[in-house]
């Protein structure tokens, strides 16, 4: 029973990610008489843009945890923007205050580039290997079930398909020069969550890269997942 008790009052740090992403609900909210979640998440309740976020960004803690992490550290940067949340009325600790200093001189636009890509699980290529198939999408029980993701394979589709989306050719750094440099989404072309096993991952044609909007169209439409191709048919109209 006191063991219990002392795991559910553990420390999780706040992840940088995370401030980056309560400083955007903060910052892009959309306004009214009560305030709703950024338009590009394509949520109306806050509870669903939190829960979108809780894959990439939970660490060790419950779905509620997560939820009131995310909500409280979103509060702490409330108060600077004029919404109806009066946040709290403090000063920002210094780790706040820095990610307020660093994407306040950043456009919306860049600021909502970085925050999607968490979705998409961006990282940076930091070594290069031969790329070959491997296994991922087992399931690991925290609170919740996740579909296991290799970053290791994530890293081989980058070296074999590069930096431009595969279906429009946006570029991120041709477009933001050194904020956007080696910056892309990797999408599964058949989406682990509709795995009922492990499956084998071959980089090369099992992945493809897209840019944060193409991402997100190959899964606008409900219960389906666009091809590559099939998205560029709607570029095309």
């Amino acid at each position: 029973m006191h063991a219990r008790m002392k795991e559910s009052k553990k420390h999780i740090h706040i992840t940088r990610e995370m401030l980056i992403a309560a400083y955007y609900f903060a910052r892009c909210s959309v306004p009214g008489r009560r305030t709703r979640p950024p338009k590009a998440l394509g949520v109306r309740s806050w509870r669903d843009a939190y829960d979108l976020f809780y894959d990439a960004l939970g660490d060790s803690r419950s779905l509620s945890q997560f939820r009131n992490s995310i909500k409280s550290v979103r509060a702490s940067f409330d108060s600077g923007f004029d919404n109806d949340r009066e946040g709290w009325k403090k000063e920002l600790a210094e780790r706040y205050e820095e990610i307020r200093r660093e994407w306040g001189s950043h456009s919306d636009d860049e600021l909502e580039a970085c925050v999607l890509s968490l979705l998409g699980g961006a990282d940076r290529l930091d070594d290069v290997h031969p790329p070959k198939a491997r296994t991922e999408g087992g399931k690991k029980v925290f609170t919740s079930i996740r579909r296991e993701r290799d970053p290791e394979i994530r890293k081989d589709a980058l070296d074999l398909h590069g930096y431009d989306c595969m279906a429009c050719g946006f570029n991120f750094e041709e477009r933001y020069g050194l904020l956007g440099k080696e910056f892309i989404e990797v999408h599964h072309v058949v989406p682990l969550a509709k795995a009922e096993k492990e499956v084998e991952t071959d980089p090369e044609t099992d992945l493809v890269v897209l840019c944060s909007n193409c991402h997100k169209m190959v899964h606008h439409p409900k219960d389906v997942c666009l091809s590559v191709h099939g998205l560029k048919e709607h570029l095309k109209r």
